[in-house]
């Protein structure tokens, strides 16, 4: 980075959907580090609720609230949840999402659904109920994948889904640009998380990306360092 971010989100509040995930932890340690309330958001309260002491943050810096975002009123409920927060959001980071391998022949349609469900509806509907109540001059940072416009042999949903979120993110920056609100993605590969590990056992992980790097550079797309960055779509893939 240009220079040490730490306190560089103090007064911030950011929105972190997919928290309790493989990198979710890891981004919400780095944020708050760097100053930023956090509202953390997943499917399991108990798991949030472990987050949220772990972050040793006090109770009016750390909402937590858990909801099934593939769910359009639950998305309408947890923006509804964050106006009782102090001071405005500032940020967004959707790390909401799940892979799923399948073929044109094989997939049927609650993988089909269930893909696009959880890569790139929840996105939209985060999305639509928080934008009208985020600050001018905020950020949102979307998760893609490794180029899925380039097509994923063998993953057809979870590319043509993460696709959608690219075409989203561009989309969005555009529209925003009034309100100086900066949009952005990362496109990361392998990550080194414990389900990684699991599901490709034969790769070699030296160079796969830590969570805490994907998380710096979520940190330096919230940051003023980033002031002129937006519709980017930025690979981190390790040096594989």
């Amino acid at each position: 980075m240009a220079k040490d971010l730490s306190g560089e989100l103090r007064g911030c509040r950011t929105l972190i959907t997919g928290a309790t995930g493989g990198v979710g932890p890891a981004v919400a340690r780095v944020l708050a580090e760097a100053g930023s309330q956090l509202v953390l958001v997943s499917r399991s309260h108990d798991k949030l609720e472990d987050l949220a002491a772990s972050l040793g943050l006090p109770e009016t810096d750390c909402l937590i609230h858990a909801c099934d975002l593939t769910d359009s009123k639950q998305a309408k409920d947890l923006m509804i949840a964050m106006l009782g927060c102090p001071g405005p959001l500032t940020g967004i980071v959707n790390l909401i999402g799940r892979w799923e391998a399948g073929k044109v022949t094989t997939l049927n349609d609650e993988a089909w659904h269930g893909m696009l469900a959880t890569n790139l509806h929840a996105v939209f509907y985060v999305l639509r109920e928080v934008v009208p109540h985020l600050a001018d001059g905020a950020a949102i940072i979307n998760v893609g994948g490794e180029l899925p416009i380039e097509g994923k042999g063998g993953q057809l949903a979870y590319a043509v889904a993460k696709g959608g979120v690219l075409t989203l993110t561009k989309s969005l920056a555009l529209e925003l640009k009034p309100r100086n609100i900066r949009v952005n993605a990362i496109l990361p590969k392998n990550i080194d998380t414990p389900d990684n590990r699991a599901l490709l056992p034969d790769h070699e992980t030296t160079h796969w990306v830590r969570p805490e790097e994907v998380a710096e550079l979520i940190l330096f797309l919230l940051s003023e360092q980033s002031a002129k960055v937006t519709g980017a779509l930025l690979p981190i893939y390790g040096m594989e």
